[in-house]
């Protein structure tokens, strides 16, 4: 994100370019009526600045930490660790067909899975891919799928290697589930599990899996979670009436309850006798 916001950045661009305020705004107008609205105003900037030969990058960057990251922002940068990469797949939509790749990147604050496309792909796997010690996405956007944020890169996003940054682990807090609320993210829990109930098949123009519900408990505290997909075979392995920590999960609301999630990336794990906090 350009630190100062979109003002700033069209005063930098008409100061290091020589246009006046009206030249420059009318090319980001014609840049985003071009892009038929798909362009943020501060994207369209980025993409005039590039065009004109104006350097953007360095102290006038300010990288975005994931645990400030909200839906809807755009423009932004990220510098993480690659903690995962799935294997890129195949897709065909519209009569157009591409290719594209989930990784989960973590920076010392949380987590988020971010999508590559296409010749995004390509770089990753040149810097590195999930060896990479630390990466840098700029110019990226956040939205939310099922509650959970998504970082997505877009026109005039750009992939790099982040040189000499070592990224620590994110600190793994515990939240008492009295204290989940809808939108959370990256929620560590301990408690039991009380109920399990059996796991059902889905399927839908994202693919098809598993999904299960079960109830968790601690103390006279108990909400109901949902897994989907790897962790419903752990749940049926661990069975009810077994202390587990879990990890990495997000918390949504459904028909006015809420209700904890473990989605990709979540992990959850038994638990030995005396472990719970």
């Amino acid at each position: 994100m350009f630190a100062g916001g979109t003002e700033k950045l069209r005063e930098y661009i008409m100061s290091r370019s020589g246009k006046s305020t009206e030249e420059v705004q009318k090319l980001i107008d014609d840049k985003k009526e071009k892009f038929s609205g798909l362009l943020t105003e501060e994207g369209a900037a980025f993409m005039i600045a590039k065009e004109l030969g104006v350097q953007t990058e360095g102290a006038i960057r300010e990288e975005t930490r994931i645990i400030s990251l909200k839906e809807g922002m755009n423009n932004i940068d990220i510098v993480a660790r690659v903690k995962r990469a799935f294997p890129s797949k195949s897709y065909e939509k519209n009569g157009k067909s591409g290719e594209l790749q989930n990784i989960i990147l973590i920076d010392g604050t949380g987590e988020i899975r971010a999508t590559l496309w296409n010749k995004d792909i390509k770089k990753f796997s040149e810097l590195g891919g999930e060896k990479i010690s630390a990466i840098k996405l700029a110019n990226c956007s956040v939205s939310s799928y099922n509650g959970v944020l998504q970082l997505n890169l877009n026109y005039n996003s750009e992939i790099s290697a982040a040189q000499g940054i070592a990224i620590p682990e994110p600190e793994k807090k515990l939240t008492p589930i009295s204290e989940l609320e809808h939108g959370m993210n990256e929620v560590n829990v301990e408690a039991m599990i009380k109920t399990i109930f059996p796991a059902k098949d889905w399927e839908n123009d994202r693919g098809k899996g598993k999904v299960m519900n079960f109830i968790i408990a601690k103390g006279m505290e108990e909400m109901r979670a949902t897994a989907w997909n790897e962790a419903c075979e752990k749940i049926e392995e661990i069975g009810e009436d077994e202390k587990v920590r879990i990890e990495g999960a997000y918390v949504k609301e459904n028909h006015g309850n809420i209700e904890l999630h473990l989605g990709r990336g979540a992990s959850i794990r038994k638990l030995e006798n005396g472990e719970m906090r």
